[in-house]
C-alpha cells in the first residue's frame, strides 16, 4: 500500500493533464499512487490518460463534479496521506517530499500545504506568488473566518484520518470554487495546519489570456456556501466571498499592469477590461484602461512602480 495517495479529477482537461500527471512521476518522494479520475470528459482526456496506464490508475465515472471526483479517487485507495492536484496545475519535483515531513513532524497537523508559482493559461510564469507575506502562516481557525485563505488543491496533502472524518468534500458543490474553502474550514476544526514557504507548484490563472475551464463561482455555489457554513458555525461568510470576488480581479489587475509596463497595450487593455467586468465599481481599473491608449513610454512610465506588487498586495 502506499503511503500517499495523489487524485486528479479531470473533466475535459485532455490540454493540460499529461503535463500534471508527469510533475507527479517526477517526484522525489516515491511512495506514492496516482489516481486520476475522469469525470465523464467529452474530449480526449481518455486517450490522454491511458497513455499513462502502467504508471496510474484511471478511474471513469459519468460527470458529477469536481467534489464527486476527488471522492471517488479516495474511495480507491487506503493510503496514509492524501494529495491533490487539479488537472492544469503541476509540482515541482519537491512538493511531496517537503509535505510529508511537515506532517511526520506534528502529528497534531491534520494539514500541509504550499506556496505556489503563478501562471497564466498558456503557462506563462507571471513572476508572482499566490500567498503574499501577509498570509504566509497557517491560519487560526478564526482567521478562516476573516477572508478566504490562499490554499488551493494542488498545494496540499492531507491526513486520510482527519478526511475520512469529515466525510472527504461536500458533493453538494458540482464546480470548483467554495468546495474547497468549505473542506478546509472542516478540517481546520480538527487541528493545525503546517505551511510551507516555498513555492513548490504551479498555479495556472486558467481565464486569461484564454480561458482553458469554467471558473465561474455560480449563484449556487455562492448560496451553497453560504447555507452549510451558517449551519455549522453560525457565521457569515460575506468576508470570504468579497476575498474570492477580489482574487481574479486583483489577478487580472496585475497582469495588466505587467503587460503595460511590458510595452504590451492590447494585452494590458484586455486584461483591464475583464478585471472591470469583475468589479465593474473598482475606478483605479478604468484609469489604467484608458492608460493602455497613451503612448508607450507615457504608458509605460505611469504603470512601472505599480507593476511590482503582487496580486496579493493588491487583494486587501
Amino acid at each position: 500500500m502506499a503511503r500517499v495517495a495523489v487524485i486528479i479529477p479531470v473533466y475535459n482537461g485532455a490540454e493540460t493533464v499529461a503535463e500534471a500527471i508527469e510533475s507527479v512521476l517526477a517526484q522525489t518522494y516515491r511512495d506514492f499512487e496516482l489516481i486520476a479520475v475522469n469525470d465523464g470528459s467529452t474530449d480526449s482526456t481518455a486517450e490522454v490518460l491511458e497513455r499513462f496506464a502502467g504508471s496510474i490508475k484511471i478511474v471513469t465515472r459519468p460527470n458529477g463534479g469536481i467534489s464527486a471526483a476527488r471522492n471517488s479517487g479516495l474511495r480507491e485507495s487506503y493510503s496514509e496521506y492524501v494529495a491533490l492536484l487539479d488537472c492544469d496545475d503541476t509540482w515541482m519535483p519537491a512538493m511531496l517530499e517537503r509535505t510529508v515531513a511537515a506532517l511526520e513532524r506534528d502529528s497534531s497537523c491534520v494539514m500541509a500545504y504550499t506556496n505556489l508559482s503563478v501562471t497564466d493559461s498558456n503557462s506563462r510564469p507571471l513572476n508572482t506568488a499566490l500567498v503574499g507575506p501577509e498570509v504566509a502562516h497557517a491560519p487560526s481557525f478564526d482567521e478562516m473566518f476573516m477572508r478566504l485563505w490562499p490554499i488551493m488543491p494542488s498545494a496540499v496533502v492531507i491526513r486520510r484520518t482527519a478526511l475520512d472524518a469529515i466525510g472527504g468534500f461536500a458533493e453538494e458543490f458540482r464546480s470548483y470554487g467554495f468546495e474547497d474553502a468549505y473542506c478546509w474550514m472542516r478540517l481546520r476544526e480538527l487541528g493545525p495546519f503546517a505551511y510551507i514557504d516555498e513555492r513548490l507548484g504551479n498555479w495556472r490563472f486558467s481565464p486569461y489570456p484564454r480561458p482553458i475551464k469554467n471558473f465561474s463561482f455560480s449563484s449556487e455555489a455562492r448560496a451553497m456556501f453560504t447555507q452549510l457554513v451558517r449551519e455549522r458555525w453560525g457565521r457569515s461568510v460575506e468576508p470570504l466571498l468579497r476575498s474570492r470576488a477580489r482574487a481574479s480581479r486583483s489577478i487580472l489587475g496585475y497582469i495588466g499592469l505587467t503587460e503595460l509596463s511590458n510595452g504590451n497595450k492590447q494585452q494590458a487593455r484586455e486584461a483591464f477590461r475583464r478585471a472591470l467586468q469583475l468589479d465593474p465599481r473598482r475606478f483605479k481599473n478604468y484609469l489604467r484602461y484608458l492608460r493602455t491608449y497613451l503612448p508607450t513610454g507615457l504608458a509605460r512610465a505611469l504603470s512601472g512602480r505599480t507593476a511590482t506588487k503582487s496580486p496579493n498586495a493588491a487583494a486587501r
